[in-house]
């Protein structure tokens, strides 16, 4: 099963961890934050597993394929940086998906955000 990771140092780790599993609900995924760790399950396939630890952001991203897994990272990269004023950016380590463009177009988070290679 790929899988990636991220961490980012942040203010209000456990703000954006909550928001992103809202917002996510919101979107049509199926999402639970029981402080500190948040699971968001993808209708299109995987799960992404954030856990805020004060002033950093962990998360873990599963999926059955690497196209599903590179939705996941674009998805969650995208909204937390349009969640923050500073802007953060994730760096996903771990298996490697394919570029943004070659991804299928999803309900939730239809938002593209280039991948470091």
């Amino acid at each position: 099963m790929p899988q990636a990771e991220a961490n980012v140092d942040v203010d209000a780790a456990e703000r954006y961890a909550e928001q992103l599993c809202h917002h996510a609900s919101r979107m049509g995924a199926a999402a639970n934050w029981t402080p500190p760790v948040g699971v968001i399950e993808f209708p299109q396939g995987g799960t992404c597993q954030i856990t805020a630890d004060g002033t950093s952001l962990s998360l873990t991203a599963d999926a059955s394929t690497l196209d599903q897994l590179g939705t996941i990272e674009t998805i969650v990269s995208a909204d937390l940086q349009r969640f923050s004023r500073s802007g953060i950016r994730l760096t996903w380590t771990g298996d490697q998906a394919p570029p943004p463009e070659s991804q299928p177009g999803h309900r939730f988070g239809a938002h593209r955000d280039a991948r470091p290679h």
